[in-house]
């Protein structure tokens, strides 16, 4: 779940583990995440929230490697444990809903983010909660909500990668809402923000976004950068076969 204090309750050594894959995650080394050791939720375990969470987070790491299916396979069954430790029932349903949002379920992904308290999250992710309800909204078709949960999100970020992901998530939505230029603009005050991990996805957009603005030399930058910046991502390998394209295209 991210860079600059991670999402674990502190103890034992699922703690730790909990805390190596949220490093790795935010240096996008999702393979190197899911190759870590780890065990399946042990009941009565006394590292049971922490083991939830390592589920939670390797979730992540699949759907942003493009396994979709395999990050909502993390998730299964892990509701009865989940409800006893407040801060594990809100991780697993917002993951929910940013995987049903980006699979093609929108009123599902709707769902499970109603679900996710906020309060049971640290206040270093509440901004990731409002992101994921811009992007649910923007799938149901209500843009004027996606607007208001992005500038609730960017208003709540703490971390530097919740700060510039807030500007790729404000972009999603002028996107969404038939406005290019505003997202193009947004998407590009983000890839020149200091923090360049992850922000794959932002930067494929960006590529997008300048491609239907007919700037093919600066989209070619933009896809370029997704693959510098988030080279293990499915939005790298997206932004290669873009570039091939284009490359293609020129040559043709």
């Amino acid at each position: 779940m991210g860079e600059d204090g991670d999402m674990t309750p502190s103890s034992g050594p699922q703690w730790v583990l909990n805390g190596a894959v949220d490093a790795l995650i935010a240096a996008g080394r999702y393979q190197e995440a899911l190759a870590l050791p780890f065990g399946f939720v042990v009941r009565g375990s006394r590292d049971t929230a922490n083991e939830l969470l390592v589920q939670i987070n390797l979730a992540e790491a699949e759907y942003n490697l493009g396994r979709w299916d395999d990050a909502w396979d993390w998730l299964r069954d892990l509701d009865p444990l989940a409800a006893a430790f407040p801060i594990a029932r809100a991780g697993l349903a917002q993951q929910r809903a940013w995987i049903a949002a980006h699979t093609g379920r929108p009123d599902e992904a709707l769902h499970w983010w109603r679900r996710a308290d906020p309060g049971d999250l640290p206040r270093h992710y509440h901004a990731e909660h409002f992101f994921t309800g811009a992007v649910a909204c923007i799938g149901v078709a209500r843009h004027d909500d996606a607007r208001r949960c992005a500038l609730a999100g960017a208003a709540a970020a703490v971390r530097r990668s919740s700060k510039r992901n807030a500007l790729f998530i404000r972009a999603r939505v002028a996107a969404a809402m038939g406005e290019p230029a505003r997202a193009e603009s947004l998407c590009r005050e983000a890839a020149a923000y200091p923090y360049r991990a992850q922000g794959g996805d932002g930067l494929l957009l960006w590529g997008d976004l300048l491609a239907r603005l007919e700037r093919p030399a600066e989209a070619s930058r933009a896809y370029s950068l997704a693959i510098e910046r988030d080279g293990q991502s499915e939005s790298a390998r997206l932004a290669a076969e873009r570039l091939r394209g284009a490359q293609a295209c020129a040559a043709g």
